[in-house]
């Protein structure tokens, strides 16, 4: 019997201690996985946005290729000099980006826009960047 009764006492010590160390495990392990989980939406996240830049990109160039390739060309065409006037410039920026919102993916178009903003914010300057980065690729300049 003394040892049944000594047996009892250290597991009513002992078993707040083992309780306690259990719980702390659990509360770990849910810490852990909330983190892997957070980890993997931010992961996804950063893939989707990525996805969305590249096809921007891509689809920012055509932008610029088809605008040169059908209105800056026949405008030219029509100009004394060859040079496009102020207005012109402004139709062909248009027309690029008409073209830019009417090709994107609407996935692609809604990650931009909540990871950028409004695309008409930033969408001349990224297009006007497109053009300075294809007139340097034509020229070498």
């Amino acid at each position: 019997m003394v040892l049944s009764d000594f047996a009892f006492k250290c597991i009513g010590i002992l078993f707040p201690v083992v309780t306690l160390f259990i719980v702390a495990l659990i509360v770990y392990g849910i810490a852990l996985l909330r983190k892997k989980i957070q980890e993997i939406d931010h992961e996804v996240i950063r893939q989707s946005l990525s996805a969305a830049l590249v096809e921007a990109e891509s689809v920012g160039i055509d932008a610029i290729r088809s605008t040169n390739q059908v209105l800056v060309d026949e405008l030219r065409e029509r100009s004394k000099n060859g040079r496009l006037t102020e207005d012109e410039a402004k139709e062909a920026m248009r027309a690029a980006k008409n073209y830019f919102v009417d090709h994107i993916t609407p996935g692609s178009l809604r990650i931009l826009e909540s990871s950028l903003g409004p695309v008409k914010k930033w969408l001349e300057g990224f297009l006007e960047a497109k053009l300075s980065k294809e007139k340097y690729s034509i020229t070498g300049a």
